[in-house]
């Protein structure tokens, strides 16, 4: 980072400059802190862009739809503003170096590595080209490397430049060496586009060489359109898919999600990048120890008698100005591949006195008489639309843990738990955060029950950096900061169908997904375990809602398959399994977590029978670990506890039982955070614990059940006693 010059902003809206990341033809990156604390990236763009029209026509619709890319290997725009004098827009802050200083600075990475590289950055695509967006500029300087993988950035404005850039002298859109031919010719482009450069990517990746050279602009623009990539340093087990990618022909292409799908068994499993990589990163992250945090400002410089900033700002008469900060701080604890590192910050904290005892769980006294602190906890839930039954198991069963900490005289806190209902809609669950965020005892939150309003409520809580627990939500996409994933998540919960298909030496299985999202996560990693060890497998895709359903169960029994494994939704689960059983097929049947759902026994009828069935899922009617919560719920609310209730349960006594470790007067969000993450606590429906650098679940706890006389029995744990 360089230090800030005299034209730079000392405030860009609510964060605070503190330096350069770099600079560019279309303006200048700052790093930025948020009120919060969150550090950023700020691109604020040059004065000639922001003076054409079209420009800013272009820029707005760009950062609309950048916004709706969710991919854990894509950094995200949080903020933006497409109107300032000097437009701008903010990304998550990604310490690590870019691709092109680790490999320029150590040369190239090891195969694996580079196959690791390619499957996430894939991935990061397929959900900026889902997106309805192009990258256009895919290159290692817009790569960053991180512990856990790489990050995507700049999709928000490449399209938004494209039109601007091409009116200018000798300006192209996107960087010689890593373009595809029809950017260098002009022509039209699309996704295929991406995926020339990331070939290109990919060989500088494993070689520290363009794949048409170096040289005048020109020439390396020439030999991209007509010439044979120079690829005889490539590791041979990487040419296939390089050469692939690298086609002159955009339809001869294969899609992101080839890719992907090619090196999806490298991008699992234990560090992706070589020591020196790893300690760069360790040591890049470090310096952000060092910045100063966000009370540091000119008001209080003014207030101590000292000088006060007049770089060009956005107070009256460019001179910054903000409140006071009330001095607080924030502990980011990252750990990953093998080191601990932390961050500075600001958000204060809060176990507080309180003995009025009202509400969800308030107050209470101590053994002495002593008024006990309060520590609050938020639950999001669809308590009224379409998951209401799911969310109102959630509830009572927080209610019910929250009752039973009070009524302990051994802890020196209480709690209370603050609900509120989302309905499943995203604008009330980006409400529901921001009313939590206001909340400043409110420490931790559980939720939300919908997938949707998870995934709009969870980008809310990344900026009020206020920790989630979601004992529902398992989708790998929205890894933040803030998340914990409180169960196995979609592509882990297959494990146990691998271990039993091995058990029983079971071969040529066929795979089914239904096209979405949630089907691809439960099948990719199983596919590739499965051709892995030797098994064969028929990939097969059944979409909800087929006309030809019948057909297509025919078509899979007629290959003879000795299991059929659906890693669909419930939506398409019920008809796919009665068209199997009309198919003939007898043997092994297994679905997942989706399908653990009473709907798919009253859709599936008697085909049902002998489906085995895995979940994350404590079922509260037949797991043994689980029974006194459900009978101790059915006292207290007259009412069987659905699915998830158990784990909700036990997220109150996680978050209880991080609290009374710290021990501690005065307890952050920030404080608790890494806590959470580094704690293990056994529930009554499962063991947790989780990474510490993203939040995703270690524990055990994955159910299998088998459909038997209309009802889940349970069978095993992690597939031990299936």
């Amino acid at each position: 980072m360089e230090p800030l010059r005299s034209t730079d902003p000392a405030r860009i809206a609510g964060y605070r400059v503190l330096g350069r990341l770099g600079a560019g033809g279309m303006g200048v990156v700052l790093l930025g802190r948020s009120p919060g604390g969150a550090l950023v990236a700020i691109k604020l763009i040059r004065a000639e862009y922001a003076d054409d029209a079209g420009f800013r026509t272009r820029f707005r619709r760009e950062v609309a739809i950048a916004r709706q890319v969710r991919n854990r290997w894509a950094v995200p725009v949080v903020d933006a503003d497409t109107e300032a004098p000097a437009p701008w827009l903010a990304t998550e802050f990604v310490p690590g170096p870019a691709l092109s200083e680790a490999v320029g600075g150590g040369g190239p990475l090891p195969e694996r590595s580079v196959r690791a590289l390619g499957a996430m950055l894939a991935e990061a695509l397929e959900a900026v080209h889902g997106a309805g967006l192009v990258h256009r500029d895919v290159k290692p300087g817009n790569v960053l490397l991180g512990l856990d993988g790489p990050r995507l950035i700049d999709f928000g404005i490449a399209r938004a430049l494209d039109d601007t850039v091409l009116t200018a002298t000798d300006a192209i859109v996107g960087s010689p060496g890593f373009l595809s031919p029809e950017q260098a010719q002009g022509r039209r482009i699309g996704p295929a586009s991406d995926v020339f450069s990331l070939g290109c990517v990919l060989v500088y990746a494993a070689t520290a060489g363009r794949p048409f050279g170096s040289g005048p602009v020109e020439a390396m623009l020439f030999r991209t359109v007509h010439d044979t990539a120079e690829l005889s340093a490539l590791p041979p087990g990487l040419r296939p898919v390089v050469e692939g990618c690298l086609s002159k022909d955009p339809q001869e292409r294969p899609s992101a999600a080839d890719i992907r799908r090619a090196f999806a068994e490298d991008a699992v499993g234990g560090s992706w990048l070589p020591g020196p990589v790893t300690h760069l990163i360790a040591e890049r992250s470090a310096r952000m120890l060092a910045l100063p945090d966000i009370e540091a400002t000119s008001l209080d410089a003014r207030a101590a008698g000292g000088p006060t900033d007049t770089r060009p700002g956005t107070g009256a008469g460019n001179t910054t100005a903000v409140p006071a900060s009330p001095g607080r701080r924030r502990f980011l604890a990252y750990v990953g591949g093998g080191v601990a590192l932390a961050a500075a910050g600001g958000t204060t904290a809060w176990l507080v006195s309180s003995g009025d005892g009202q509400g969800t769980g308030g107050g209470g006294k101590g053994g002495g008489g002593t008024p006990r602190r309060e520590l609050r906890i938020g639950l999001q839930a669809d308590l009224s639309g379409p998951g209401a039954a799911l969310g109102a198991g959630q509830e009572r069963a927080a209610r019910l843990a929250v009752d039973e900490h009070n009524a302990r005289e051994d802890v020196p806190f209480t709690l209370r738990l603050t609900t509120v209902d989302d309905r499943g809609d995203e604008e009330r669950a980006r409400a529901a955060v921001r009313g939590f965020a206001e909340d400043p005892l409110l420490v931790a939150v559980i939720g939300a029950t919908g997938t949707d309003a998870a995934r709009e409520a969870l980008v809310a809580y990344d900026e009020a950096a206020m920790p989630v627990l979601s004992v529902v939500d398992g989708d790998i996409r929205h890894l933040n900061r803030v998340f914990l994933c409180a169960r196995p998540r979609n592509d882990m919960q297959m494990l146990p169908v691998s271990q039993y298909l091995g058990a029983y030496d079971i071969d040529r299985i066929a795979l089914v997904d239904d096209g979405t999202e949630y089907g691809r996560q439960t099948t990719r990693f199983l596919d590739a375990g499965l051709r892995g060890n030797g098994r064969t497998v028929f990939a097969e895709t059944v979409r909800e809602g087929s006309r030809d359903l019948d057909a297509e169960a025919e078509r899979i029994v007629a290959k003879k398959p000795g299991a059929v494994v659906y890693g669909g939704g419930l939506p398409g689960a019920g008809p796919f399994a009665k068209a199997l059983a009309a198919a003939g097929f007898r043997g092994p049947r297994l679905g997942t977590q989706a399908v653990h759902d009473p709907r798919f026994l009253a859709e599936a009828g008697e085909d049902a029978a002998g489906w085995l069935v895995v979940s994350t899922a404590a079922d509260p009617a037949s797991v043994p670990s689980v029974r006194e919560f459900a009978a101790a719920y059915r006292k207290r609310f007259d009412a069987v506890p659905p699915l998830f209730a158990a784990e909700a349960y036990d997220a109150v006594g996680l978050i209880a039982a991080c609290a009374l470790e710290l021990d501690r007067e005065q307890l952050s969000r920030q404080d608790l955070l890494p806590a959470l993450r580094t704690t293990s606590y056994k529930g009554v429906s499962k063991s947790y614990a989780f990474e510490p650098a993203n939040g995703m679940y270690t524990g055990t706890g994955v159910f299998v059940y088998r459909v038997e006389r209309g009802r889940f029995r349970y069978a095993g744990m992690d597939g031990a006693e299936v």
